[in-house]
């Protein structure tokens, strides 16, 4: 992972030019079209700017599946839902059996949303854990980022 965050400029200027490309000001466009090409062009600037890193190149090669298919679609979002169990400790030995289900559960609650996190992250069902936590960090910066210039657009237009 890269330890530098790219300027925000180079965001803008990118996300900016996709849009350009896309000609959102179109007034035929309808609301879901206008949708489709600014999640489009803003993915595509994210994924522009961190070429080196292994979501980007997962989330270029989805976009250019989808452009094929020429439907953009927003991700879907699913949530998961984790239910502990009561452990009773009133019997011999209870301790330990109490423990081994605790470790159990806590595996469970890492597993499944180890899942929910490679699901998120483009690219995230090829990498390893390591890998994963490391282009999710790279990620999150982007996003945040991505965010601020967004929010930055926003004031200016209004």
């Amino acid at each position: 992972m890269q330890n530098t965050i790219p300027s925000k400029q180079v965001l803008l200027k990118t996300f900016l030019t996709g849009l350009r490309r896309r000609n959102i000001t179109n007034k035929g466009m309808t609301l879901l079209e206008r949708k489709r090409a600014i999640k489009l062009s803003a993915d595509l600037a994210m994924a522009s700017v961190r070429k080196e890193a292994k979501w980007s190149n997962a989330l270029m090669a989805d976009l250019s599946r989808k452009f094929q298919r020429k439907t953009v679609l927003p991700s879907k979002h699913r949530h998961v839902v984790i239910k502990g169990n009561k452990v009773s400790t009133h019997k011999r030995g209870a301790r330990r059996r109490c423990a081994a289900k605790a470790t159990a559960i806590a595996k469970c609650i890492i597993r499944k949303r180890e899942q929910v996190l490679r699901r998120l992250v483009p690219g995230g069902k090829c990498m390893d854990e390591c890998t994963l936590l490391d282009e999710t960090l790279d990620y999150l910066q982007l996003l945040k980022a991505q965010v601020d210039v967004m929010r930055l657009l926003v004031k200016a237009l209004e």
